[in-house]
């Protein structure tokens, strides 16, 4: 109510002179409230501020990803270059135990641990032998066939196999389950097809590189506020920077090295989809080259808060979250000043009512 009213009557509303001046006590209230932000231009303060707030974070994320992410997925795909399938196929490490492949392959690649450690999976490669005597019946498989044993085991042929009977053979099995047996008994089968039983085995392993990623925690109906929204905090979103294709939007960010928290497939959520580079392998060349492309991407890391990517994205999180609250405050302002006239227009439609003629007793 507004001070200084000590009457609430219209007589115009005869019957209901008191209801109506009420109404009409509330709408001066409401208006006087009105010219009282006008003076103080809140909302033109807070929308200022917001704004100097936009340059800032869309530089920090746009130099984020050219002097960062871009070069650090660079370093990675040179890595896919020298370490993938094609490379594999021919220069393949092969171990004497599962466990052995994966050390292996950590020492080559990095383990997540590591500021320069490049694979978010990895999986144990299976390789089925046969020996020239031991191959007795022809060996054929194309890559991505389903194979198995007699045992249990089942995997998906890596590459492409072709031995005539006495000559050795060898293939790949990825995405492996059960165990593989070698010998008499222990038929295997090449989709569904069965051939002499193996006569050794070996392993090898393999990893799958994803880029390195910054999560931004992003509000669709603040980013600009929407008066029309129920709660701008609503309905949060995980998008991967830049938002939507557009730098400087979000609340507040975080960075993952090869997409993940941490530890093997601890991927992060998003909204959006994380990208997937290529497999690399347990190569027996360009080891010294792959280690140098990991040199340059823990570079381009960083080794703590104020230095590397971690800097840039901490500094466009502090940015990002102050944004925000004046952000809040916009919304917050403007969802007033919406809510307060659409109490001064239903009053007027009610006081319009109430003073009809036809409505009096």
């Amino acid at each position: 109510m507004p001070f200084g009213i000590t009457a609430y009557q219209d007589r115009e509303a005869a019957q209901y002179s008191g209801a109506v001046g009420l109404l009409q006590a509330e709408n001066l209230s409401l208006n006087q409230n009105f010219e009282a932000q006008d003076k103080l231009d809140t909302l033109g303060i807070n929308s200022f501020r917001y704004n100097l707030y936009k340059e800032p974070a869309e530089v920090i994320d746009k130099k984020t990803r050219e002097v960062y992410l871009d070069p650090i997925t660079s370093q990675k795909n040179t890595i896919v270059t020298l370490g993938g399938l094609s490379v594999a196929e021919s220069n393949m490490n092969y171990y004497g135990s599962g466990s052995a492949a994966l050390s292996a392959l950590e020492t080559l690649y990095g383990a997540p641990t590591e500021n320069d450690g490049v694979i978010s999976t990895r999986q144990i490669i299976t390789s089925v032998n046969w020996t020239g005597i031991g191959n007795t019946s022809g060996i054929s498989v194309s890559a991505g066939v389903a194979c198995s044993s007699a045992d249990g085991g089942n995997g998906t042929s890596l590459f492409n196999v072709s031995a005539s009977i006495g000559q050795a053979a060898r293939i790949d099995l990825q995405d492996t389950s059960g165990s593989f047996g070698v010998g008499i008994g222990n038929t295997f089968y090449i989709n569904g097809s069965p051939v002499s039983p193996p006569t050794s085995l070996e392993f090898a392993a393999s990893g799958e590189i994803f880029e390195d990623s910054v999560i931004v925690l992003y509000y669709p109906t603040l980013h600009p506020p929407d008066p029309g929204a129920a709660n701008p905090l609503a309905n949060p979103q995980f998008k991967i920077l830049p938002v939507n294709g557009t730098d400087g939007l979000g609340s507040g960010q975080t960075y993952y090295r090869n997409s993940i928290q941490g530890s093997y497939g601890s991927f992060p959520g998003t909204d959006d989809s994380l990208t997937l580079l290529e497999d690399v392998y347990t190569v027996s060349v360009n080891n010294s080259d792959i280690g140098d492309a990991r040199t340059e991407i823990g570079t381009l890391r960083g080794v703590d808060l104020t230095t590397g990517i971690t800097s840039y994205v901490g500094a466009g999180s502090t940015v990002k979250e102050t944004r925000q609250e004046f952000a809040i405050n916009q919304w917050s302002l403007i969802k007033n000043r919406v809510n307060t006239q659409a109490r001064i227009n239903a009053n007027d439609a009610a006081i319009g009512i109430l003073k009809n003629s036809a409505f009096q007793p």
